[in-house]
């Protein structure tokens, strides 16, 4: 599999004031999806970390916060190993499927609900 990653930022989680500090970010609820560019198939894995407390010294104010940094935080707090692995994981389930429903169109004598409702 040949999989790019990408994350995406889905909410943040403050408090008010902390050390002195206003608006400081506490926690990330995160996206962090997965594509194999063989397939096109592609998986999602969900996620959120605590942040650290903040460094007043390099605190950025929420209004000047972009994506971008939040991400970097996120990566910081949250090891992408164990992410990658269930996205691999969910990508290979999708190319090989290991549990597919069988219909009636499989097996002739497996009765469907519209035919067992007409009789």
């Amino acid at each position: 599999m040949n999989i790019s990653y990408e994350w995406r930022i889905t909410a943040l989680k403050q408090a008010p004031t902390l050390d002195g500090l206003s608006n400081v970010i506490t926690n990330i609820n995160f996206e962090y999806k997965g594509t194999d560019a063989d397939s096109g198939e592609s998986a999602v894995f969900n996620g959120a970390c605590p942040i650290s407390a903040p460094d007043s010294e390099n605190f950025t104010a929420i209004g000047d916060l972009t994506e971008a940094n939040v991400i970097v935080w996120a990566q910081a707090n949250h090891p992408t190993e164990h992410m990658n692995e269930v996205i691999q994981n969910e990508i290979s389930k999708k190319i090989t499927p290991t549990n597919v429903e069988v219909t009636g169109d499989d097996v002739s004598w497996l009765a469907s609900e519209e035919s067992e409702s007409s009789e």
